[in-house]
């Protein structure tokens, strides 16, 4: 056999089993990035996450809120509240599994193409079947899992974020409500002292 041959065989079974190797690296997790973001928030506020998936989810976030407030109102449990409650942060952890779904599908070997040629020559018909792949992809492939898997984590990171700053910003709404309730309390008393002594 021609060494040409061999060589261009050789390059082709190399491309083909890169590309197999990759698709075996590209798979789901099983709670879509959220347990990055679960462990972070757990890390930092002390506080838990919950994916509100099912309506079995639905149902523990409803009780565990119930339970929080059946008891006098502490700035952590307003925080815990808020972070299984507020729906902008649930649609941000949507985003982690879009996110990563663009992770898998920048590491999955594209589609095949197949077509049929059918002619005719007089009484003569010639029939070529040809299989393609996208070889550009196939070859750019490592590239853009590399860059889905930074959007990953960068997506990661802003949802981490905002899951910070609904905490922070639920703790300045708990203190300026308990403010302005001492406020009209401190108002009621005066007003009750000024109408004894009048």
């Amino acid at each position: 056999m021609h060494p040409l041959i061999k060589k261009s065989q050789l390059v082709r079974i190399s491309v083909l089993s890169g590309a197999l190797f990759l698709t075996g690296c590209a798979s789901f997790s099983p709670d879509g990035g959220f347990g990055t973001v679960q462990s972070i928030t757990k890390e930092r506020l002390g506080k838990d996450l919950t994916l509100a998936k099912t309506d079995a989810d639905r149902q523990t976030i409803a009780a565990r809120t119930e339970q929080l407030l059946a008891k006098p109102l502490t700035v952590d449990d307003a925080v815990q509240i808020a972070l299984l409650n507020n729906r902008g942060l649930q649609a941000a952890f949507g985003e982690l599994g879009l996110s990563e779904a663009d992770l898998v599908q920048a590491g999955r070997l594209p589609n095949p193409h197949f077509s049929m040629l059918r002619a005719r020559q007089g009484v003569e018909f010639k029939i070529e079947q040809a299989l393609t792949i996208n070889i550009f992809a196939l070859l750019t492939m490592p590239q853009a899992v590399e860059i889905e898997q930074r959007r990953f984590a960068r997506t990661q990171r802003n949802v981490a974020q905002e899951v910070l700053t609904l905490a922070s910003q639920t703790r300045k709404a708990y203190f300026m409500a308990v403010g302005a309730d001492e406020t009209v309390r401190y108002l009621k008393q005066v007003r009750q002292a000024a109408d004894s002594s009048s």
